[in-house]
């Protein structure tokens, strides 16, 4: 049986499918105790497309997971969702406080749950509500329970998404025995592994590269306020890699070896001989310089409405971009998208939360989204013991306000360690 400080995380990534085992440590430390993946090509743009194939990989996982973990029993699990249709929208809602004017948690509660109430329609699932501000009888604020007033109002960040995401998910589960213990976001994961709470108050965004997909997350004032997911994501510059004539594998150690996000930063242009796809043929030859155009043009369109969005901002990113995910090890990605925004970018880093003695590989930023569902799991389950089922994401935990260490230093470790995942 799995223990009170003990967490299962899986992320249902485009390429492959991870399973990590982790233990909070007194000190709020995580102990990464085992991680296990399979490949996978039972998930596209974060929908579960074959549950019974993923559901095949995940009980192997599963398996895997007791042995080198030593946990005899895996019964529950947390997996973070992040998909292509899912989307925000802001809602208002009003009430007067009532006799003896004094704002009570459960008005807050009444107001958060027709918040949800408004926000439904068919074939769309709620993943979450996000209280963003309130205002009593006028005055802004972020906690009104407890005041004193007439009328509250409160703005809400709804995300919500097609049913078959949460559908697919659950068939997929069904299969497997396992059951789900808490669902959050994936951006939320994310943030909660790679965000300070100033960066989140200050603003800033997160964004992450994954296989299939490529989500913006923008915070400010404590809160998400805005969330766009690109079904284009770094597998989609391999794949235009791979029309010069070679194969997929290939293709991708190229981009990872000699590919660079900028054509005009390739100093001293060589020609890279690689194998033909069919074997047959003669060698293909290509140029570096090529290479990076063909990566700076599909990153263009990547990146597009990411820019797009933040350029319409109301506010602007104290903090800067942050960045994450397989496909942020791209080289020079940061100048590509400095020159694009004028606004300062740094890699996202995780490790922080690990323990000292975490082997280095656990560094890399595709391991960052399950740390962090493991994160906001402990959260969740401070509140809602092991023996109680599923979670409501509504009632979900808020990110941790305070890390109670200093972070590390930036750096990317495992080169070719992919995936992300918010695809």
């Amino acid at each position: 049986m799995i223990s009170d400080k003990q967490f299962i995380a899986i992320d249902l990534g485009s390429s492959r499918i991870s399973a990590m085992a982790g233990e909070i440590q007194q000190n709020g430390e995580l102990r990464i105790l085992s991680e296990e993946f399979k490949a996978s090509d039972d998930i596209k743009w974060g929908i579960v497309e074959q549950p019974s194939g993923a559901a095949f990989k995940v009980s192997e996982l599963q398996k895997l997971l007791q042995n080198s973990a030593k946990i005899p029993d895996i019964s529950m699990v947390s997996v973070s969702i992040g998909a292509k249709s899912m989307k925000h929208m802001q809602v208002s809602i009003s009430r007067f406080v009532g006799k003896p004017n004094v704002v009570s948690e459960s008005l807050l509660d009444d107001m958060l749950e027709e918040c949800k109430r408004k926000s439904e329609k068919a074939d769309i699932t709620i993943f979450d509500v996000i209280p963003l501000s309130y205002q009593l009888d006028g005055n802004r604020m972020d906690e009104p329970a407890g005041k004193k007033g007439i009328q509250l109002s409160g703005e809400y960040l709804v995300i919500y998404g097609n049913s078959n995401i949460k559908m697919e998910l659950e068939r997929c589960f069904d299969r497997t025995g396992i059951r789900l213990e808490y669902c959050p976001l994936a951006v939320e994961s994310l943030s909660a592994a790679l965000l300070e709470d100033e960066e989140r108050e200050e603003g800033c965004a997160l964004i992450n590269f994954g296989a299939t997909t490529t989500t913006l997350a923008v915070y400010a004032e404590g809160a998400l306020q805005h969330l766009l997911v690109v079904p284009l994501g770094a597998k989609n510059i391999t794949k235009d890699i791979q029309e010069l004539g070679i194969s997929e594998a290939n293709a991708e150690r190229l981009k990872c070896l000699k590919g660079i996000a900028v054509e005009s930063l390739v100093e001293q242009p060589i020609y890279v001989q690689v194998p033909s796809a069919d074997d047959l043929s003669v060698p293909v030859r290509i140029s570096t310089q090529f290479l990076a155009t063909i990566i700076e043009a599909r990153l263009e369109e990547i990146m597009q409405p990411i820019f797009d969005v933040i350029n319409r901002l109301s506010f602007t990113l104290e903090a800067g971009i942050i960045l994450s995910g397989g496909g942020s090890k791209l080289s020079n990605i940061i100048d590509f998208i400095v020159d694009k925004t004028d606004i300062n970018v740094r890699f996202g880093d995780h490790s922080g939360w690990l323990t000292n003695d975490t082997p280095e590989r656990f560094y890399d930023p595709c391991y960052a989204q399950l740390v962090g569902t493991i994160l906001l799991t402990e959260e969740y389950r401070k509140e809602h013991p092991v023996e109680q089922t599923i979670v409501d994401p509504v009632k979900g935990p808020k990110i941790p306000k305070k890390k109670p260490w200093d972070k590390l230093a930036d750096g990317f470790i495992n080169f070719f360690g992919d995936e992300n995942k918010l695809n």
